[in-house]
């Protein structure tokens, strides 16, 4: 386990954001739970006192106070997570966990009342009963899991010696097999939701990892022809409705066919990538988008650009290719690898993606037969 947690850094935050949200929609469960046992514990204490009247010391009036705690306090805080504007908010998991501890030592109270009253028949049932619902309720969190059930077990351990019953050695192996079995629950239980989450996180590094080869090319890493077309659309939306200026350069390898015949393809693979990074390096800022468009052609998406501004990226483009000079002895047009760039600008007007596209590469074949390594505009 530890091993995959080092491969995926972000299992423990996930882990511990799911288990703050399951704590409060479980948790708000188990409050009802607290509800519906305390005014059990309260009617039968009202309607049959006869049953904590059988001897010993009778300390009623601690239980009343007990379950009337427990029971406004369970109301309070399940009113409080209802109504409260953002069920995510991190205070709402520490409300929960500290209401689980007041509540620990208001049931803690209520068994010692039973215990010191004699009724101890109803003691292992129904501690036995709240314990396994807080088992199912909060087994995901064992801090919060053992603060409420450790206070109960101590004090009904300790009570079951210091006023011993007939029932003493009994209820102690009881009590220890039923702690045995709490703590094998436990554990399966939180192995359980640990490998549910670990398989959601995988699933969701999967999809993520399937989305970015979906938008990514192969070989050089930037944007496919895909990615492209979608964020082009957005941008052309964008555009309409603020009315600023776009721009499109279609780029083109000169004689590419020619330098995978001289030095291979292997070699072509690689001249693609290095002019792939020259591209991404010549844009100005996370805005403008470099795709590879097909085979050896290139585009970049230059947003809130004029034709103006296409020229300079053009012009820059063209520098940086040069000093990058990756050999190119079979070409007619120079002895380094270069560039066609064909350059298309959307108005305020507005102006489809086909149409843009289309309007590139209309500029880029002028551009490769005035001479090739330089740029034109499309021309309306």
């Amino acid at each position: 386990m530890s091993d995959r947690r080092k491969a995926n850094p972000d299992f423990d935050l996930r882990l511990s954001a799911i288990s703050r949200h399951a704590i409060n929609v479980s948790g708000n469960w188990f409050l009802w739970i607290n509800i519906l046992f305390s005014s059990f514990i309260l009617g039968r204490d009202y309607f049959s006192p006869a049953i904590l009247a059988s001897g010993g010391y009778h300390p009623a009036y601690l239980l009343e106070i007990s379950m009337g705690l427990a029971l406004a306090l369970s109301a309070g805080v399940i009113f409080i997570l209802r109504m409260a504007p953002d069920q995510q908010a991190p205070w709402l998991s520490q409300l929960t966990r500290g209401t689980m501890l007041c509540l620990s030592g208001l049931w803690a109270l209520c068994f010692y009342v039973f215990i010191a009253s004699g009724d101890v028949k109803i003691v292992f049932s129904f501690s036995a009963l709240l314990i396994f619902t807080a088992l199912i309720s909060l087994y995901f969190d064992a801090r919060v899991l053992l603060s409420f059930t450790l206070p109960i077990w101590i004090v009904i351990v300790v009570c079951n010696f210091v006023y011993p019953t007939t029932l003493t050695a009994l209820n102690a192996i009881l009590y220890v097999l039923m702690a045995a079995l709490f703590e094998s629950g436990r554990r399966i239980l939180r192995s359980w939701f640990v490998l549910a989450i670990r398989r959601e996180q995988e699933n969701a590094d999967l999809i993520k990892q399937l989305q970015l080869l979906a938008n990514r090319d192969p070989l050089t890493g930037i944007a496919n022809r895909r990615a492209f077309q979608l964020l082009l659309d957005k941008e052309i939306q964008r555009q309409q409705q603020t009315g600023s200026s776009l721009s499109v350069i279609m780029l083109d390898v000169d004689h590419f066919k020619r330098f995978n015949d001289s030095y291979g393809h292997q070699a072509g693979d690689e001249c693609l990538i290095k002019v792939a990074h020259s591209l991404e390096k010549a844009t100005r800022n996370a805005q403008d988008v470099v795709a590879r468009f097909g085979g050896e052609e290139f585009i970049i998406l230059l947003p809130d650009t004029d034709a103006g501004g296409a020229e300079v990226i053009a012009l820059r483009i063209k520098q940086d290719l040069q000093l990058l000079a990756v050999e190119h002895k079979s070409s007619p047009v120079s002895p380094s690898v270069t560039l066609s760039q064909g350059i298309a600008t959307s108005d305020s007007s507005g102006s489809s993606s086909v149409r843009l596209i289309a309007e590139a590469d209309a500029a880029l074949y002028h551009a490769k037969e005035a001479g090739r390594n330089g740029w034109q505009h499309f021309q309306r």
